[in-house]
């Protein structure tokens, strides 16, 4: 064990020194065993992973390191060399703190609260969810957890239930710092505005120009320690690229996956919750103490109620948009789209309705913008879902599925789409969210159409 220097100062010296590019879980993995002194053998037996790709792994994660450190590393000298690497670098960051250091706040300024919410959306409208937040509260008053993840379908209310249990918790921190990451910022410039505001309201000064990334970064950590700060990245799904087998991030994001590890890594007295319509698999790696995942589902049925403004009565319209309430799995998005314009519907059948329903443009972008965020997997499972006249288990289901699939990969994916509330479960079977079935039944047809239309051309 290497318990003199951190292993996350090793991390992010390789993070730095192999930009573009960066690690992925299973290179981390490796990396991080060996550095514990575990043979390849032993990472297998432990991550269930074949030996043989564990020893490539390392194979080609020594071929990396020497390249961008221009020294020859192996499994044997990799734990020296970077002790002696790290020992450099805080040698040299010591000299260079020393010229940019933070002034620790003075008492004054600790005793200041100050909210940042920039774009986060009004929450006096709020019902419900009051499971989800004690739920929240218990993890934020864990000294472990450092991150809180609130994943889901879209419109499931991610982003108003992270704003108002922030709210809520508000008076227990120095800063309250609201972003959206909407249009994601590179991650230089979101320290810099972080940075920016925790020095504008403190007697702190922060030398922000020139500074380069691990500095800013360096900083940033420092101030997490000295105050109690909550931040909230709303849209953390905007940084990730979902690809055929796995979710990584977007070219040019790649340095937020050091950001996002440092905070959950480094001791300090701050939290991090990030909303996100896809649940980032490579932080399940920390799952536990330290990250917290809440998947968040509907509606229960009485806070639906509330939610449509309905009054406890047997009216016709009351029963029909509770009765399409359970259909949408009681998505608070898809019950505001229905609620304004259910008076166009005619029809008793429900259905019917949700036909009709699924032609609204607000709901097929809604729609649409979900398949994106769905693994090539993900989305082979619903399409055969989608074309089944009946319910399905999982053995007729995975015989559906390309048989190269893993089984494990198939239940974790199947499993995934469950807590997404796109797929129900009833009892040994599995079927597809009805708005859902109707727009693909609908999407496939227009496909063919396409293709025939393509051919006939051709012809």
């Amino acid at each position: 064990m290497n318990k003199a220097i951190n292993f996350e100062s090793v991390l992010s010296l390789i993070d730095q020194a192999i930009s573009p590019r960066y690690l992925n879980p299973t290179q981390e993995i490796v990396l991080r065993e060996v550095w514990n002194g575990k043979t390849y053998s032993k990472m297998a037996y432990d991550y269930n992973y074949d030996p043989e790709y564990i020893k490539t792994v390392g194979c080609n994660l020594w071929q990396t390191l020497s390249h961008a450190f221009d020294e020859h590393i192996n499994k044997s000298n990799f734990v020296p060399f970077m002790r002696q690497k790290i020992t450099k670098l805080l040698e040299d960051k010591t000299e260079q703190s020393q010229r940019y250091q933070v002034p620790s706040l003075s008492t004054k300024a600790k005793n200041k609260k100050f909210c940042n919410w920039t774009t986060a959306p009004h929450t006096k409208h709020f019902v419900g969810r009051e499971e989800e937040i004690g739920t929240l509260k218990s993890w934020s008053q864990d000294l472990e957890c450092r991150f809180i993840v609130v994943s889901g379908m879209i419109g499931c209310g991610k982003t108003t239930l992270a704003t108002k249990f922030a709210e809520k918790i508000e008076n227990q921190f120095d800063y309250v710092i609201w972003f959206s990451l909407l249009q994601p910022p590179p991650l230089i410039t979101l320290l810099n505005s972080y940075l920016k505001t925790i020095s504008q309201h403190s007697e702190a000064q922060i030398e922000q120009k020139s500074l380069g990334l691990s500095f800013l970064l360096s900083e940033f950590i420092a101030c997490l320690k000295q105050q109690r700060i909550l931040l909230i990245l709303d849209g953390l799904q905007y940084i990730f690229n979902v690809n055929r087998t796995n979710i990584s991030y977007k070219q040019g994001f790649e340095e937020y996956g050091q950001f996002l590890r440092s905070i959950i890594t480094t001791d300090h007295q701050s939290l991090l919750i990030a909303t996100s319509c896809i649940k980032p698999r490579m932080l399940e790696y920390y799952a536990g103490n330290q990250v917290k995942f809440l998947e968040l589902k509907g509606l229960k049925v009485q806070n639906t109620r509330t939610f449509l403004k309905l009054e406890n009565n047997s009216s016709i319209k009351e029963k029909k948009l509770l009765s399409l309430s359970a259909t949408l799995q009681s998505n608070p998005q898809l019950l505001k789209i229905i609620h304004n314009h259910l008076d166009g519907f005619s029809e008793e059948n429900t259905e019917q309705i949700v036909q009709d329903l699924s032609l609204l443009e607000e709901i097929s972008n809604l729609l649409e913008q979900e398949l994106s965020y769905l693994s090539d997997l993900d989305k082979e499972i619903i399409y055969w879902l989608s074309i089944s006249c009946f319910p399905m288990s999982l053995e007729e289901l995975n015989k559906h599925v390309e048989q190269s699939r893993p089984k494990l990969k198939f239940l974790q994916s199947v499993n995934s789409l469950v807590k997404r509330s796109l797929i129900i479960k009833r009892d040994a079977t599995y079927s597809l969210m009805l708005i859902m079935k109707v727009y693909l039944r609908r999407k496939l047809v227009k496909q063919a159409i396409k293709s025939e239309n393509s051919i006939s051309i051709r012809n």
